[in-house]
């Protein structure tokens, strides 16, 4: 596919989701199997994804959605990656059978540890300490007059974005490059910055 390809690290609908199933059902020695099973009860909130919960189920299935994603900072080059601090507000909906309790979790995580190491290593990220209160609300996926009631709350994640413009070694390192930007200044500090990224 023609096309840019950038790498970006930090807060984006993957991550969060990783993050997420790692906080809530990963657990060591996880076999792979077990995991990418657990993945399905992890999924954005849009209605065209079919909800796994079976009703009479004991399973809880948990919803998200970046709400916003707003720089804070100017960004700067490091070693060919372009990094800016970031916060991003995201929702986090909680169905099924243990889904009150999943959701007052969310409520007793700032001063853990084991949360702030999930949130930076899928992330790059640590939570802020405000999260929203919890709201209960009822939702129809069941079908009409059969709903569900879902536990909400929204916090924000404050984080480091990267995004890696670098060719990846070994894939379509042959392809040419289709897009070039000239930035302002001499040809020498144009070449040293040539020189940085590789």
């Amino acid at each position: 596919m023609a096309g840019l390809e950038l790498r970006v690290y930090g807060v984006t609908f993957e991550t969060v989701r990783e993050a997420l199933v790692s906080l809530y059902f990963k657990y060591p020695n996880m076999p792979p199997d077990e995991l990418e099973e657990c993945r399905k009860y992890v999924i954005p909130m849009q209605h065209n994804f079919e909800q796994p919960i079976e009703p009479g189920t004991q399973d809880t299935w948990i919803q998200y959605w970046i709400d916003t994603d707003d720089r804070l900072s100017q960004d700067y080059n490091e070693k060919g990656i372009n990094w800016t601090q970031k916060v991003a507000h995201i929702t986090v909906r909680f169905l099924g059978a243990r889904a009150e309790s999943w959701a007052k979790v969310f409520h007793h995580l700032c001063g853990r540890q084991t949360p702030n190491l999930i949130w930076y290593y899928y992330c790059h990220a640590e939570s802020l300490e405000y999260i929203t209160p919890i709201i209960p609300t009822n939702v129809d996926y069941f079908g009409v007059g059969n709903t569900t009631i879902a536990f909400t709350i929204s916090f924000n994640l404050k984080y480091q974005e990267g995004l890696d413009y670098r060719p990846q070694r070994g894939v379509n390192s042959d392809q040419r490059l289709l897009y070039i930007s000239l930035m302002s200044g001499s040809l020498e500090e144009m070449k040293k910055v040539l020189e940085e990224i590789g």
